[in-house]
């Protein structure tokens, strides 16, 4: 049940984030804007980030807060950096809106393999 959660907060986080960071735009059709290419970004980040935990388990890699720390951060700030360089249908404009959106979503993401992390150690 934890994965599921991890999975729905991180979601939530980089679609949010795509919605409200300066510097993060989202293409609208028509003046409408396009909720397809914003879903479909937040669901990749959103399932890597959440993924990241359960992934070092089943390597048997021993998850440390310095491993969960940089896959995040490899992946959150990857991510914002790819929709920089090829948009498609949200972007970052500038840098702020790489930094700004890379580290809230990684910070989130973090955390949540976090608690992941220390429900697993209490088992």
């Amino acid at each position: 049940m934890n994965y599921i959660r991890s999975l729905f907060i991180n979601f939530l986080i980089v679609f949010f984030v795509d919605r409200i960071a300066p510097g993060i735009e989202v293409a609208t059709y028509e003046e409408v804007p396009n909720i397809g290419a914003d879903i479909l970004f937040s669901m990749v980040v959103g399932f890597l980030n959440a993924s990241v935990f359960p992934f070092l388990m089943i390597l048997e890699l021993n998850p440390t807060h310095l491993k969960i720390a940089i896959m995040t951060f490899v992946i959150s700030f990857a991510s914002f950096t790819a929709i920089a360089i090829f948009p498609f249908g949200v972007r970052a404009v500038d840098a702020g809106g790489v930094f700004f959106g890379g580290f809230i979503v990684w910070a989130i993401a973090y955390f949540t393999n976090y608690l992941e992390m220390r429900t697993d150690s209490q088992k």
